[in-house]
């Protein structure tokens, strides 16, 4: 076999059922990364969330030092985003805006990247192919997902590690593979991931305790699986702790912001508002700034589904000019309660279709909730044999904690930090990397329908589908 040949057969091998190509794995494949390219082609790279601060980061980092609060308002970003157009600019002398926008096209092979991996881990869970079809299918209806990968930010970096984190943790459990390449990579991609954002360090607990787990229960390869530990922790460490030490001695604090914390934890820092406020009335017809202020499920999900905060769907332009309004500059303009001659924005009309976009988005994240929930339940009543590793139990624990703890932080970040009567730090960008894990999980279950009744399999998957074209307007930039 030549080099072509096994080189074909290893970039293929996610989307073989059998001997032959699945093609509907292929075609959401190629769907999905197709549209992150026009996407990368399309979006203004001067619009998106803290754009202005990271533009700043961008053009201090390009002078070969690290950014301080007097630069950017997002010195506390850890830099690995920002390094690719950092180091056009420095090279070429060319202006930030256009070196973000090439640096937007490294985000297609970030998408490529992850959604080739999501497969691959997919396989390792189940050789039916039904299981990453599943995956993928749910992924690639997220309009969060490709708003994220529109911007030069680091959550599409942790997103892609984590599903890296994902795959080589399935190959420790279920292949037994601990070996020295599996810890190296898998302490890059930890390492990597918290120099990409700090929610990166989110993903270290659920490895710590799978490993942890398997120390425990796989008494013949404890050596291995320290020394797995072991490595993985000191690659992680020397990749991306560096930063945060910086941070330390120059901030002094590894978690500093750009506005000071509250003066402890107390869910009483933020109002009831923000935990139970749902508000289904505007949920449903104006889901958009800067209707349900603070609220913290009524943006979330405007968020995962439609464009709350105006970077992408709801565009703005000075016709004076020909220059973008971001979603800030249109909430201040609305705020005086008069519209300028000059603006045009598709902010009324748009309003209406997010709402009805929230509104069939409900069945997929229905399907979402149950699939997490029948996971859940499945997993803790687990019966099986004490002696034995429970690979599926395992790696479905894993997945759990992993979301889990994601979410635990963002929410401990959210009431540290709160910005009463805004809640501008409330998107669901934020929290990027849970959503392949609950595509995998959403996967799994629709593996088990598939057994059971093909019918309803299908009609869930057409369900889908349907979802997808009504909310297609939602996944390309209207920038």
């Amino acid at each position: 076999m030549n080099y072509a040949t096994r080189l074909y057969t290893t970039l293929t091998e996610p989307f073989r059922a059998g001997s032959r190509l699945d093609l509907r794995l292929v075609a959401v494949f190629v769907l999905i990364n197709g549209l992150v390219f026009a996407n990368a082609y399309l979006h203004d790279p001067r619009i998106g969330y803290d754009n202005r601060s990271y533009f700043a980061y961008i053009q201090a980092l390009s002078k070969g030092r690290l950014v301080t609060p007097q630069d950017s308002r997002e010195f506390f970003s850890p830099p690995l985003p920002f390094a690719f157009p950092a180091l056009l600019v420095a090279l070429t002398r060319m202006d930030v805006a256009r070196a973000v926008k090439f640096a937007q096209f490294l985000n297609v092979f970030l998408s490529i990247g992850l959604t080739w991996y999501l497969l691959k881990a997919s396989r390792l869970l189940g050789s039916r192919s039904s299981l990453g079809l599943g995956a993928l299918v749910f992924l690639g209806i997220l309009p969060v997902y490709y708003r994220s990968f529109a911007f030069v930010r680091g959550e599409p970096l942790v997103a892609f590690f984590a599903v890296m984190i994902l795959y080589h943790a399935l190959l420790m459990v279920a292949r037994r593979q601990f070996t020295p390449v599996n810890a190296s990579i898998l302490g890059l991609c930890l390492g990597l991931s918290v120099l990409s954002r700090q929610w990166g360090v989110l993903l270290l607990p659920p490895v710590l305790l799978l490993l942890g787990y398997c120390w425990i229960r796989l008494r013949p390869l404890r050596v291995p699986i320290a020394r797995v530990l072991g490595l993985s922790l000191v690659i992680a460490t020397v990749v991306g702790g560096w930063f945060y030490f910086y941070l330390r001695f120059s901030q002094g604090s590894f978690t500093p912001f750009n506005r000071p914390p509250a003066a402890k934890f107390s869910f009483g820092n933020q109002p009831p508002e923000f935990y139970f406020g749902l508000s289904p009335g505007l949920l449903f017809k104006a889901p958009v700034r800067p209707n349900f202020p603070n609220e913290l499920i009524p943006i979330l999900y405007s968020e995962i589904w439609g464009d709350y905060w105006g970077f992408f769907s709801i565009s703005s332009t000075d016709t004076r000019t020909s220059n973008h309004i971001n979603g800030r500059g249109l909430a201040d303009i609305l705020e005086t309660g008069s519209r300028p001659s000059w603006l045009e924005t598709n902010y009324d009309t748009i309003s209406a279709y997010l709402g009805r976009v929230n509104l069939v988005s409900l069945l997929p994240s229905s399907l979402a909730l149950i699939s997490l929930g029948v996971v859940t339940v499945t997993t803790l009543r687990w019966r099986g044999s004490r002696e034995a590793l429970p690979d599926q139990r395992v790696i479905r624990v894993f997945l759990l904690l992993a979301i889990g703890t994601t979410m635990a932080g963002y929410l401990w970040f959210l009431i540290m930090f709160p910005d009463i009567g805004k809640g501008d730090t409330i998107k669901a960008t934020y929290v990027l990397q849970i959503f392949p894990f609950v595509a995998v999980i959403v996967g799994v279950v629709l593996k088990h329908v598939e057994e059971r009744s093909r019918l309803l399999y299908r009609l869930l998957i057409g369900g889908l589908g349907l979802v997808f074209l009504h909310n297609i307007s939602t996944m390309v930039t209207h920038y």
